[in-house]
């Protein structure tokens, strides 16, 4: 199969085309939460990953834990490169036809 490529839409930043989509609280939420201070940050996404994606299951949660110390290895080892979200999410959301 063979896909056309298209005209990827004028780039948005993440915060105007997110804002879109959320309610008045959540971006009021948002909006506070990335006031914190960078620690701060980080332990509130840990906080709301780990009660989202708790699944209960020791086994599981075990074998989740051993991924992410293996992509921190490969990122540690220059194995893996990072790209920050915005650049991902505005790479993704086009395919997703949004």
């Amino acid at each position: 199969m063979v896909l056309a490529a298209k005209k990827a839409p004028a780039r948005q930043s993440f915060s105007s085309s997110y804002n879109h989509v959320v309610s008045s609280k959540l971006a009021e939420i948002t909006q506070e939460a990335l006031g914190l201070p960078h620690e701060e940050q980080l332990r509130l996404a840990r906080t709301l990953l780990e009660r989202s994606e708790a699944s209960g299951d020791a086994e599981v949660n075990a074998a989740w834990e051993d991924e992410i110390e293996r992509r921190i290895r490969s990122i540690d080892a220059g194995i893996a490169k990072s790209r920050p979200f915005a650049e991902v999410v505005a790479e993704v959301d086009p395919q997703l036809g949004r």
